[in-house]
């Protein structure tokens, strides 16, 4: 297939996940515009698309911010001339503690970047798809969007409803030849990760029954979450859409 002049927007583009699927979808012949609150992590991903023979962009944006939105929209547009693809990734973990001492600043800020984010990234990204003619937009959600997880109360309720918000999408665009799906990764060894084991051996925990609790014995890695991801976006065929992908080594299995 002739991919020549498509384009992607990677949110949360400075983390380990939106970095590699960025490198994918560069790989795959998309120009993609790497978004993340730092600059400098944005800039370092850029470098490694471009290290593996792709085009690429940065912009620093708070994707809870309305004109922030909008104006990496326009900057992709501007910039290289469309929107096909929408890796709407953007996350925020916020703390580790029981829902009767969670900070209420804390549940705030993981809804108003996995939630209203997600959710502002739809708003301004269909118009410019429909003027495309079509795209494909995936929303990062998680295993703790699909089960219960304990002291992580803002980042599980915010999750969950991504997957909501992306069934809704899907209905309301599937005539617009857009799809909408949901990517729900498990535990995955980036600095996310880390800063979660980091602060269960402050509170005296031990970071390890996370590893014990995977079926296939480890984390997964940034790779291969991208690996799907940018399958997702380049490659599924165009009756995908609607659902919620799980890549979790098994974790999630009932």
């Amino acid at each position: 297939m002739n991919r020549d002049g498509r384009a992607a927007v990677v949110t949360g583009g400075g983390g380990a996940i939106g970095r590699a699927t960025a490198v994918e979808l560069g790989r795959r012949g998309f120009a993609v515009l790497v978004v993340d609150l730092d600059a400098e992590l944005a800039e370092e991903s850029v470098r490694a698309v471009e290290a593996a023979g792709g085009r690429a962009a940065s912009v620093a944006a708070d994707v809870s911010d309305p004109v922030a939105v909008e104006g990496y929209v326009e900057m992709c547009d501007e910039r290289f001339g469309a929107i096909d693809a929408f890796f709407n990734n953007a996350a925020y973990a916020g703390p580790i503690a029981p829902i009767t001492e969670y900070p209420l600043d804390a549940f705030d800020r993981a809804m108003a970047v996995n939630v209203r984010g997600v959710f502002l990234g739809l708003q301004a990204v269909i118009p410019a798809m429909r003027r495309r003619g079509g795209g494909a937009i995936l929303n990062t959600s998680s295993q703790a969007g699909l089960r219960g997880v304990t002291n992580l109360s803002g980042y599980s309720a915010s999750k969950h409803a991504v997957i909501g918000l992306s069934k809704a999408a899907a209905l309301e665009v599937a005539g617009d030849g857009i799809r909408v799906n949901a990517l729900a990764p498990g535990p995955t060894d980036t600095r996310m990760m880390r800063e979660i084991e980091a602060e269960i051996v402050r509170q005296g925990g031990d970071p390890d029954a996370f590893r014990a609790r995977m079926p296939v014995g480890r984390y997964g890695a940034a790779e291969e979450i991208a690996s799907l991801a940018a399958w997702v976006l380049a490659d599924a065929p165009p009756f995908l859409t609607g659902a919620t992908l799980s890549i979790d080594g098994g974790l999630t299995v009932p």
